[in-house]
C-alpha cells in the first residue's frame, strides 16, 4: 500500500513518457487539473438534487486518487495497454488487480463510482485534461493550431466568389482535419472519444445535460484569458 511518503512523489513521477512534449507533465498536476475540471463538469452537467455534498467528495477522492498506481507501475501507454488487453482476453482484469495491489483504496472507490454519471463526468475530466495538455505541450501542436487561426483569419478576407467557386475554406478545413504529427494524431483520436463519451452517457443518463461538456472543453481550448485581459 502507497504510503504518504511516496503519494508525495506524486509531483517528480513523469506521464507522456511515449509522446514528444514540450514540457513534462508530473502526475500531481494531471490529478489536480483532472478534480477541477470533473468539478466544473458535474457543476453544469448534474442536476443539483443528484450532486450532493456526499457525491462531491466521492468525485474529487476519485479524481485524486485514480492514477495513484502509477507511482509504482508507470504511466503505460493506452495504445500498449489497449492492445496488451486485447491480447489477455477475460485475463485482462490483472492491470486493474494490479492498481488495487498497489493502491487497495483504488478498489473502494472504483466501486462507489461504479455505473454512475460520477464515473462519465471523471473519464471526460481526465480526457479533456490530456487534450489540453497535448494541445499545449504536444510537439507541433500549438504551432499547429495557431498556424490554423492565422489561415483561418486569412482566408475570411477572401472574397465570398472565390470561397464559393475554389472551395477554398473546405479545402482548409480538410486539411486541418487530418493528422499533421504523432502528437496532432492523439489529440484528435482523445476529441474524438470525448465526444463519443458524451454521446453515451446522454443515452445512459438522460437525465442530466451531458451538451454541457462539450461547452467545456470549448472553453478549456478557446476560452477567454483572463492574464491576458489584466495585463492589456
Amino acid at each position: 500500500m502507497l504510503s504518504l511518503r511516496d503519494i508525495v512523489r506524486s509531483g517528480h513521477v513523469v506521464r507522456w513518457n511515449s509522446v514528444k512534449h514540450g514540457r513534462p507533465q508530473y502526475l500531481a498536476e494531471h490529478h489536480y487539473m483532472v478534480t477541477m475540471i470533473a468539478r466544473a463538469l458535474a457543476r453544469r452537467v448534474l442536476s443539483a438534487e443528484y450532486y450532493t455534498a456526499e457525491r462531491q467528495i466521492l468525485l474529487v477522492d476519485y479524481c485524486l486518487n485514480h492514477d495513484l498506481p502509477e507511482l509504482i507501475g508507470g504511466d503505460l501507454p493506452s495504445v500498449s495497454k489497449r492492445k496488451l488487453e486485447a491480447m489477455l482476453g477475460d485475463q485482462a482484469e490483472v492491470f486493474k488487480q494490479f492498481d488495487y495491489e498497489i493502491h487497495p483504496p483504488l478498489r473502494t472507490l472504483d466501486k462507489k463510482m461504479h455505473n454512475t454519471p460520477l464515473k462519465e463526468i471523471a473519464k471526460l475530466a481526465d480526457w479533456a485534461d490530456a487534450i489540453v495538455y497535448i494541445q499545449q505541450e504536444g510537439q507541433g501542436n500549438y504551432e499547429a493550431k495557431i498556424t490554423q487561426q492565422a489561415v483561418n483569419a486569412l482566408v475570411s478576407f477572401l472574397p465570398e466568389t472565390v470561397l464559393k467557386d475554389a472551395g477554398v475554406q473546405e479545402k482548409v478545413d480538410s486539411f486541418f482535419k487530418q493528422p499533421i504529427s504523432h502528437t496532432h494524431s492523439i489529440e484528435m483520436k482523445l476529441k474524438q472519444a470525448y465526444a463519443d463519451k458524451i454521446v453515451n452517457a446522454q443515452a445512459t443518463y438522460p437525465e442530466f445535460n451531458w451538451e454541457e461538456a462539450g461547452h467545456v472543453l470549448e472553453e478549456l481550448l478557446e476560452g477567454e484569458d483572463a492574464q491576458i485581459k489584466f495585463e492589456y
